[in-house]
């Protein structure tokens, strides 16, 4: 088997290629011009590079490859379009150049395109979306133009996902080293997955006969926000943190603070659109159907400490 993974160069990319060559999988990359593929070319991957908005250059991609994994996408922006271009328009451009012989499509999705889940529920695959955020709307705007494929179609809606190369914790971990925690709706819920169990679930999903369709992919179990940030202080070696309730305004207040400086030329780390989905209380799935089809479990658990690198806790 052949497949061909975009987002390579990324968080999830970089533990894809890994978990693809240890199960024999030869690796096609699609990368952007300017990306840095030394890691990605180091775990064997053929390296081709273009746009995801250009059909030549990914008809051209696709040229003997039996599956695709897109795993690319964007985030935070301060141009709603730049995040629909990075997450919707790229995926339609796949779905219309892929070839009829396509064995397989993945998508890498967001549980973001679901939105909140409900008190005490864990959202399920049955359950209707309603997402909150741009990022959201444009993961769930992506899953639907895959209903054009005539191949075998699975999408994966990850939750918040940690790990070595996951740095969006990084300021949660750097509270906790002082000793308080801010967390705004501390007795909320949220799932939570290692960046290497995704992988895992990817490779699954190459390699495993199941119907088409959506599945969650999380650790089973969700936990309160208040676990996760004591969780992180045992990281640190402070398990006596205290978490401090952050009002709504003030999280909307940073991230108006947090967008001017990147108009100003600062690199932009937290958006008005990300707080769409933060302020959600519940943000938990069930894991239960891709268990199952998928033949997947995580074999890394947040809350015993064993799905992140030990420099992170220096």
């Amino acid at each position: 088997m052949k497949v061909l993974v975009t987002g390579a160069t990324g968080f999830v990319g970089g533990h894809l290629l890994a978990e693809l060559r240890d199960a024999g999988i030869a690796v096609r990359a699609f990368a952007r011009p300017t990306s840095q593929t030394g890691r990605a070319e180091t775990l064997g991957a053929e390296i081709v590079r273009g746009s995801l908005l250009e059909s030549e250059d990914v008809r051209a991609a696709f040229d003997g490859v039996d599956a695709v994994v897109h795993a690319a996408g964007g985030g935070l922006s301060l141009d709603p379009t730049v995040t629909l271009r990075a997450n919707t328009d790229t995926t339609a451009t796949l779905v219309r150049c892929a070839p009829a012989a396509l064995k397989r499509f993945v998508l890498v999705s967001s549980l973001a395109a679901h939105g909140p889940s409900e008190p005490g529920r864990p959202a399920t695959e049955d359950d209707p979306d309603a997402p909150r955020s741009v990022y959201g709307e444009s993961k769930l705007q992506a899953e639907l133009h895959t209903d054009a494929l005539s191949c075998p179609v699975t999408v994966l809606r990850p939750p918040a996902l940690y790990g070595e190369g996951e740095h969006r914790m990084d300021p949660l971990i750097d509270a906790a080293r002082l000793g308080v925690v801010p967390m705004v709706h501390p007795g909320g819920t949220m799932s939570l997955l290692s960046g290497r169990d995704l992988a895992r679930a990817i490779v699954a999903a190459l390699t495993t006969e199941h119907p088409s369709g959506r599945y969650y992919v999380a650790e089973p179990g969700p936990i309160t926000r208040a676990t996760m940030a004591r969780t992180l202080g045992q990281l640190v070696g402070r398990p006596d943190v205290r978490v401090v309730a952050l009002p709504p305004t003030i999280l909307r207040a940073a991230a108006m603070a947090a967008e001017l400086r990147a108009r100003l030329g600062a690199p932009l780390v937290f958006s008005r659109d990300k707080v769409r989905d933060v302020l959600c209380r519940h943000q938990s799935c069930d894991p239960s159907r891709a268990m199952t089809a998928l033949d997947w479990r995580p074999a890394h658990s947040f809350l015993a400490l064993d799905g992140w690198p030990t420099a992170r806790a220096s």
